[in-house]
């Protein structure tokens, strides 16, 4: 049931594939290197076997995080609300740098949110999350990459997601369907994109 459903994704989204009409360089080569990235990682089969336990669009996901954490070289990973701990072990697999912290409680997003430092930062939705997420925007380095899950499932997470693109720090964003990408930087022309994952 899940091949079925996943496939009925792709074949709606497929006029969006590997870049096709994006007419920015940097953004075509963010999607055709990073999200849509084919070719195994050198890492790939050993983090397989190191996270074990996992869906295959986890898998996919956290190959995704390990992708984006090597593009982005980010100083810290930040991970709110964390359903398990493979995220954070891509993440330091892609970028050794990248200091990782577990944010369970609201205030601590927002002070990690240092100006001078590149975050990546992954969240789902939940109660709360909004306002972390809007703080954590209006603090952060250009550059710093959000990563929202689940930007589907619901009303809730459509409009979250609908919110989030919107906001005047976001200069990109990516609708991969499973999850949502938002780069910060205010400097650029906003543009959102769809994309086949």
């Amino acid at each position: 049931m899940q091949r079925l459903k996943r496939a009925i994704i792709w074949l709606s989204r497929i006029r969006h594939c590997r870049g096709f009409g994006i007419q920015s360089p940097t953004d075509y080569r963010f999607v055709r290197y990073v999200i849509n990235e084919h070719y195994p990682y050198y890492r790939y089969a050993s983090l397989a076997q190191q996270v074990g336990g996992i869906s295959t669009t986890q898998r996919r996901l956290c190959e995704l995080y390990f992708r984006l954490a090597n593009y982005c070289q980010a100083d810290w990973f930040i991970d709110i609300w964390p359903p398990t701990d493979a995220y954070a072990t891509y993440v330091t697999a892609g970028c050794k740098k990248t200091e990782v912290c577990r944010v369970s409680q609201e205030g601590a997003a927002l002070q990690l949110a240092d100006p001078k430092k590149l975050c990546l930062v992954r969240a789902s939705y939940h109660d709360g999350v909004e306002a972390m997420l809007r703080g954590l925007l209006h603090g952060c380095a250009p550059g710093t990459v959000v990563v929202v899950e689940g930007i589907k499932k619901g009303r809730a997470e459509r409009r979250l997601w609908k919110a989030l693109k919107q906001l005047p720090e976001v200069g990109a964003s990516y609708d991969l369907y499973y999850c949502g990408i938002i780069i910060a930087d205010n400097r650029r022309y906003k543009t959102n994109y769809i994309i086949n994952f």
